[in-house]
């Protein structure tokens, strides 16, 4: 009996041991989020990643960019040196990135610097700007349905030509600006983009442009400064005349159809190809690809509004709001 303190001893020591040794094998996980906690979209997608590292298995770190409340470029890249040190301090075993900022600011000028692989998504239509090396970076486009939107909408407006696109005026923005006319002119309508800082703007521009346009996309307005929702959903409400439409499921309660992205797809994909290179795989086993899941949206209140009467395949098809 006299030789059990020793016993417990010994137990305990290995025990710690190999917690220890546990630990040391997690592999290690850097998530960069463009954008701030409270943003609809990138929140699920950090979630998404976030949840496919059990804590038992990874060490993950998020760090968040804040670049749409703080979109100015001094800001953006003192932040992205910031991080930047922040990972070579950390020294992970792969990086994932998400939403162009991330790409732009940090990947692109530090990659040949960083000794992991990088996973990126969120990226918007394209990443042949960033001239990512194929044997180092990987990832998923995100290309919004927003064709197959005004094809839906065209049998109900036929002559619909002039559309407005009436967004935040941030980094993403101005490059959809100067992806989107290819799309537009494939779908038969001749666009005019206007981005704006703060809400009073898009409350003005919103105005004019019912008098203006055939049909107005609001693609978000998450870096819209001073946006009250209330107030927003009361303003549409009262001055919609012609079809408001988005590819963003957050901002159903102020557009009337909605054919949106499913976030949680590219922070899933993202997590899961980024798994695989931790396993053995190598970033240029898996191409860049494009997002693929989407969802139709009705808002009833404002199809009331303008009279807007779908047909039973496509009612059958929409989630509703009724804000």
């Amino acid at each position: 009996m006299k030789f059990r303190p020793f016993i417990n001893v010994f137990f305990l020591v290995i025990f710690f041991q190999s917690c220890v040794q546990r630990d040391i094998e997690k592999k290690k996980v850097v998530y960069i989020n463009s954008y701030h906690k409270g943003h609809p979209s990138s929140d699920e997608i950090m979630e998404s990643v976030i949840e496919n590292f059990p804590a038992d298995s990874f060490r993950i770190t998020s760090y968040l960019m804040d670049t749409k409340l703080n979109p100015s470029e001094t800001f953006i890249e003192n932040r992205a040196a910031q991080i930047y040190d922040s990972i070579k301090a950390a020294q992970p075993d792969i990086l994932i990135v998400s939403d162009d900022n991330a790409v732009k600011y940090l990947v692109q000028p530090y990659l040949k610097d960083l000794a992991m692989p990088v996973v990126f998504c969120g990226v918007n239509w394209s990443d042949q700007e960033y001239n990512l090396p194929a044997s180092k970076v990987t990832g998923m486009l995100e290309v919004l349905p927003l064709a197959d939107l005004l094809l839906t909408l065209r049998p109900y407006y036929p002559s619909m030509k002039r559309l407005l696109v009436l967004t935040e005026n941030t980094t993403t923005s101005r490059k959809e600006r100067q992806l989107l006319d290819t799309l537009f002119n494939r779908v038969g309508v001749d666009a005019t983009n206007v981005l704006v800082d703060n809400f009073d703007q898009w409350k003005s521009e919103f105005k004019d442009a019912n008098d203006l346009y055939d049909i107005i996309y609001i693609p978000t307005n998450g870096g819209i400064k001073g946006w009250e929702h209330d107030e927003a959903v009361s303003f549409v409400s009262q001055n919609i005349k012609v079809p408001l439409v988005t590819c963003e499921d957050f901002m159903m309660p102020y557009a009337l159809f909605g054919l949106t992205k499913v976030a949680k797809e590219q922070g899933i994909w993202a997590a899961r190809t980024a798994k695989k290179i931790l396993n053995g795989a190598n970033p240029e086993d898996f191409q860049v690809i494009s997002n693929q899941q989407s969802v139709v949206w009705l808002n009833t209140s404002l199809a009331d509004k303008i009279h807007f009467l779908p047909d039973s395949i496509l009612m059958s098809k929409a989630r509703i709001v009724s804000e």
